[in-house]
């Protein structure tokens, strides 16, 4: 080992302490990152889910409404989100179509 100075090894001591807390500061974002994530993730999803519940059961009354046989849950629970916005506006027009 080359030997150094007292003022060498201060100066090679911060910059290894620097390059570690860096690796550290790095390995905290991107942890912090994912979580972030992951919490947008799920409410997302959830979010995603309520609108699903609320159509559902739009669905269920509007079929009542005109004398249908309700649609069973599990099989709208199936379907995406999309799907079940278009059979809503297709239901509300054979209600108003009726009236």
């Amino acid at each position: 080992m080359i030997s150094k100075t007292p003022e060498q090894m201060m100066l090679y001591n911060a910059r290894l302490k620097f390059q570690r807390d860096e690796a550290a500061r790095m390995r905290m974002a991107e942890e912090g990152g994912r979580e972030a994530g992951r919490q947008e993730g799920f409410r997302e999803g959830e979010a995603i889910g309520h609108a699903k519940g609320r159509m559902e059961g739009r669905i269920i009354l509007l079929q009542e409404m005109l004398g249908l046989t309700p649609s069973a849950p599990e099989e709208l629970a199936q379907r995406e989100l999309t799907e079940l916005n278009a059979i809503e506006e297709q239901l509300q027009r054979q209600l108003r179509s009726r009236g």
